[in-house]
């Protein structure tokens, strides 16, 4: 199962750096609307009780109408969007009359809306359009995969003490401590080699803080499976899940990074 894991990491990094280095911002667009329709795909599996596919259909264009908002703003508004997206998952719920099941379905669509498409995949693509965006996604992934990394390995060989056992069972304190100096180490060699103009403290800030935010969005995901009484949010990733699972983080910290680089580095 370890080796399973590190493989399928190993594969799934490369292809990821390859598409940010080498295919500009096109590969990065194709690489992001993959990663949104998949997640939708695997949120949609978690919270929306089988045989409402129509929700689905609606989530996945909606998702991506919000990811690619940023690349052209002046022709895709977000108000009528977000408009769209409280209204049509009550005229669909309206049209199929069964109440005992629309509060349910209608709070999953819109939280999907807004996990998956505004704070996932928009934000991804406000930090590509920044000045050096190429390197602030490096830092994103960076902070993100080596504190997951950390964590996984310092909680495999000393962990004892457990956090939140009821959300996520394999989640200890020596873990958490784990990450954290994985986190905090890569955000400085990343920032001293690709970000110089970032600042010794607001590396080991950014890596602390983003580290906490990931591990958060990580128990956030892990609620919900627990909720949906599921292991995993898919099977994309042999070892890891779907990409949710390897993604979860990534979520809570892309938003964070973004505002970190606009209200206190000034970076727009």
């Amino acid at each position: 199962m370890f080796w399973k894991r590190v493989v399928s990491a190993i594969i799934f990094a490369a292809v990821v750096i390859l598409i940010i280095q080498k295919g500009g911002p096109w590969g990065f667009l194709t690489l992001i609307s993959f990663v949104v329709v998949l997640s939708t795909l695997e949120f949609s599996g978690l919270t929306v009780p089988k045989g409402n596919s129509l929700l689905l259909f609606f989530s996945i264009p909606i998702n991506l109408l919000f990811s690619f908002s940023p690349l052209k703003p002046d022709w895709i508004n977000l108000n009528p969007i977000f408009c769209l997206a409280i209204i049509l998952p009550f005229v669909y719920e309206i049209i199929r009359r069964k109440p005992h099941s629309a509060l349910p379905n209608i709070s999953s669509f819109v939280l999907c809306i807004l996990y998956v498409g505004w704070l996932f995949g928009r934000h991804l693509i406000l930090i590509r359009q920044m000045p050096d965006g190429i390197n602030l996604i490096y830092l994103l992934v960076g902070i993100t995969w080596c504190s997951d990394i950390g964590a996984y390995l310092v909680g495999k060989k000393f962990g004892k003490h457990k956090i939140i056992p009821a959300i996520s069972p394999s989640k200890s304190l020596e873990g958490y401590i784990g990450g954290l100096i994985f986190g905090i180490a890569i955000s400085l060699a990343l920032c001293f080699w690709l970000l110089p103009d970032i600042k010794l403290f607001h590396a080991v800030i950014m890596g602390l803080i983003f580290t906490i935010i990931g591990q958060i969005g990580d128990l956030a995901e892990s609620i919900l499976k627990r909720g949906a009484n599921v292991k995993d949010s898919g099977k994309l990733m042999p070892g890891h899940g779907g990409i949710l699972d390897r993604c979860d983080s990534l979520v809570f910290i892309t938003p964070a990074l973004y505002y970190y680089c606009i209200y206190v580095l000034h970076i727009n």
